[in-house]
């Protein structure tokens, strides 16, 4: 592989440096009070420099929040990727979920400011892509392991999606997140627990 040319490592770096300077403002501003010269300002890069790789602020939202989907799928696969058990896994992959919303270590764009902007389709489309494909496979763990009725993978990991996405525009309009993401966590565990096939019994969450 040849090496990057000087110039190719500028246009990355530039990239970057916009890419960083859209996310801040849309987490700080939001979307429609951030201006197109507000992030060039923060990047220290010309307008043109910004139309060069990105078409529209639009098309910089979506590559931001494309990004933190990303980055929250990868912390909820870290926080079950040493639980063997299936149940125990779908809890602390919920609970990875509603805790990536008020853990101070991961900033995020607003989900319902996201939503806003990009419309229920599109936005579902970017979010699900990434998010459902590791709800599936929680939910196909706990499915095999003949304790919870379960008839469709795909329709049960829909409905959890939903609930999670309920929960966490919840815990973004709330007063007290940390209550309300306590709240939502048991509500959600109670649900899951409705899964079960009766006499089944499952190791509780914490």
């Amino acid at each position: 592989m040849n090496p990057k040319t000087r110039k190719e490592e500028y246009a990355e770096m530039t990239r970057q440096a916009l890419m960083d300077s859209a996310l801040e403002l849309f987490i700080i501003k939001g979307f429609q009070k951030t201006s197109i010269e507000d992030i060039v300002q923060r990047a220290r890069v010309t307008r043109g420099a910004l139309y060069h790789h990105f078409q529209s602020k639009e098309e910089m939202f979506i590559d931001a929040y494309t990004m933190l989907v990303k980055q929250l799928v990868d912390v909820v696969e870290k926080n079950i990727s040493d639980i063997e058990d299936s149940w125990e896994r779908a809890v602390a992959g919920c609970k990875a979920f509603l805790d990536y919303c008020i853990s101070p270590d991961y900033k995020s764009i607003r989900l319902d400011d996201a939503i806003g902007v990009l419309g229920w389709k599109k936005w579902r489309q970017i979010d699900s892509s990434y998010t459902m494909k590791v709800l599936r496979e929680i939910i196909q763990d706990i499915k095999n392991t003949d304790e919870f009725s379960i008839d469709s993978v795909d329709h049960t990991a829909n409905m959890i999606y939903s609930l999670l996405v309920e929960a966490a525009l919840t815990i973004a309009g709330s007063p007290d997140k940390d209550q309300t993401h306590r709240q939502m966590f048991e509500i959600i565990q109670k649900m899951l627990s409705g899964l079960k096939k009766t006499g089944a019994v499952t190791s509780g969450g914490s």
